[in-house]
């Protein structure tokens, strides 16, 4: 019997079986692609939104400091902040001159590496000088100088676009501190009554983790980056500066970044003599043992407490998901998965 017209849709759909069901996958397809186009489209946004969320929790644990002191949260977070802009522009004050020394001592020596490289056994095999600059001719034709001008350009675009997502980042860690309070009120009363007691406790042990993590990370990294320095300038590597910036930077990267720091000076070190990059190896091979086993464990401890296995794991599926950001928060994001598994996910099992 055919519908009446002007049947409610749902009684339709329920005397047809087939065409509900169809209507309703169609609807979830669309739904699904609709959510995927999202995330995809907005994968920058969200990960500034990560990132400075996970940069105000760590500075929250500071300004909390000081609020329980009866600081106001104002001007706690105006002293952190002029705290923190006072250290950016003292590490500027002291890089920037040794990098500009560094760099005028390369230039100079610019004409003594060309007239090393032309008289190696290397360039002879290419036919000498002249051998070479014929090579070079034959190279640097107008369309291979286009596109390395292409390239050169989108560099600077790509470098350009990755400083206005730094500034913006920044600009909601502050927005996102601001509000902090409001935030976590707002998000509790997101959960029944009955049970927003046991998600603050649960929220504000996963915030103190992270928050701890994070300034446990900078300590560490900043303790790496004075060490290689001091090791540097002892040895004679060049460019000890930015080199010490660089390492302490990628020692914030769990597992993995000390050893990368370690092998871009080994091969720094390794311009100077194979003598000066052996004694780099050794010293960052001993580095990372006693970080790894004495300076690590004892920041972490009475932080997130994670073992290295389970730190390796957590870097490796989240450098696996999500690239750098999600090495630099897998082991926060492992610490938060354990606790709620501990408060919530264990006592349901136990009292089973």
């Amino acid at each position: 019997m055919a519908d009446k017209p002007g049947l409610p849709l749902r009684r339709s759909l329920s005397q047809s079986p087939p065409i509900a069901a169809g209507v309703l996958f169609g609807l979830g397809l669309a739904v699904a692609y609709a959510v995927v186009w999202s995330l995809q489209e907005l994968s920058t946004v969200i990960t500034a939104l990560v990132v400075a969320a996970f940069l105000a929790v760590g500075l929250e644990r500071i300004i909390s400091i000081m609020t329980n002191r009866g600081m106001k949260r104002w001007l706690a977070m105006t002293i952190l902040f002029l705290g923190i802009f006072l250290v950016f522009c003292g590490g500027l004050a002291a890089i920037i001159p040794a990098l500009v020394r560094e760099t005028a001592q390369f230039v100079e020596n610019v004409p003594g590496y060309y007239k090393s490289v032309m008289n190696s056994d290397l360039a002879a095999r290419f036919g000498g000088e002249s051998g070479l600059l014929d090579r070079a001719q034959d190279v640097l034709t107008a369309e291979n100088i286009s596109k390395a001008v292409g390239g050169v350009a989108g560099g600077a675009a790509s470098a350009a676009n990755g400083l206005v997502w730094t500034i913006t980042t920044l600009l909601l860690t502050v927005f996102i501190l601001a509000a902090y309070t409001q935030l976590r009120q707002g998000s509790l009363r997101l959960v029944a009554a009955s049970r927003r007691e046991q998600t603050g406790r649960i929220l504000d042990g996963i915030l103190a983790q992270v928050g701890a993590y994070l300034i446990g990370a900078l300590a560490i990294g900043l303790f790496a980056g004075i060490s290689s320095w001091i090791f540097m300038a002892i040895v004679g590597i060049p460019y000890a500066a930015l080199l010490a910036l660089l390492v302490a930077l990628l020692d914030l990267i769990p597992q993995i970044g000390a050893t990368i720091g370690a092998v871009v000076v080994t091969l720094v070190a390794l311009a100077v003599s194979p003598m000066t990059a052996l004694a780099a190896a050794i010293f960052f091979i001993a580095y990372q043992q006693l970080e790894n086993w004495v300076i690590y464990p004892t920041v972490m401890r009475s932080a997130v407490k994670v073992s290295n296995l389970a730190a390796i794991v957590a870097v490796l599926v989240g450098g696996t998901l999500f690239g750098v950001v999600g090495i630099v928060l897998s082991v926060p994001a492992y610490a938060a998965i354990r606790l709620i598994g501990k408060e919530l996910v264990l006592p349901r099992l136990d009292n089973s």
